[in-house]
């Protein structure tokens, strides 16, 4: 199913980010920005703690868009947890050391937790991609985190860090836009998508209840 296929990928651009960057950070702030390793370790820590919320958080937006657009409203979900994660991911790269390490904290703490928040909206659609298989979907979108993270750090920080420190950022920034715009794909004809309409009436917009007319009550 290629749309189990996109979903691999797209984990792998939300949790093999997270990977690549718990392997990252902690260098860069300590390489680039010039800080001690305590300070650097620090820095790249905070990465690591929009955990405690945003991972939560991500599959809240995403229970709360499907009770008020039915399951288009999880694939919106998911796709602007992406596009905001690959756009400040793309931000830090910008970020260069002519500024102080704090510019870059605030870009990470935005950028993180919409990693987080992505691996949670991931997980609002998984279940329903194939109810018969949902064992081996899981496993199989859960490895694609790791598979993410041989991407980046093979593809992107290896290959590119040695000609400019921030290249690889962009890029990986890039990477994850694009992943992000193949949310489109997500489409079946009884639970809809982005721009269809769900035709099974359990994943439909729910209707407002009429109100009873008080005259006969």
């Amino acid at each position: 199913d290629p749309r189990i296929v996109i979903m691999i990928l797209q984990y792998g651009a939300c949790f093999g980010t997270e990977l690549a960057m718990n392997a990252q950070l902690a260098t860069h702030f300590r390489t680039y920005f010039q800080m001690e390793a305590g300070g650097a370790s620090v820095l790249a820590g905070c990465f690591g703690l929009m955990n405690l919320f945003a991972r939560s958080l991500g599959g809240i937006v995403s229970d709360q868009l499907f009770a008020k657009f039915g399951f288009p409203g999880r694939i919106w979900a998911q796709f602007l947890g992406l596009f905001f994660e690959g756009l400040f991911l793309l931000a830090f790269g910008f970020v260069d050391n002519s500024q102080q390490w704090y510019v870059a904290l605030i870009v990470l703490l935005f950028f993180s937790t919409f990693v987080q928040m992505s691996e949670g909206t991931s997980y609002g659609i998984v279940p329903f991609m194939n109810p018969k298989q949902l064992a081996c979907t899981s496993a199989l979108v859960g490895a694609g985190g790791n598979l993410g993270a041989v991407i980046a750090l093979w593809c992107f920080y290896k290959p590119l860090g040695p000609i400019n420190t921030l290249l690889p950022f962009k890029v990986h920034g890039v990477y994850v836009l694009v992943l992000a715009l193949t949310s489109p794909a997500f489409y079946w004809k009884d639970k809809g998508g982005m721009f269809h309409k769900a035709s099974a009436p359990e994943f439909q917009k729910p209707e407002p209840e009429p109100v009873a007319d008080k005259d006969n009550a």
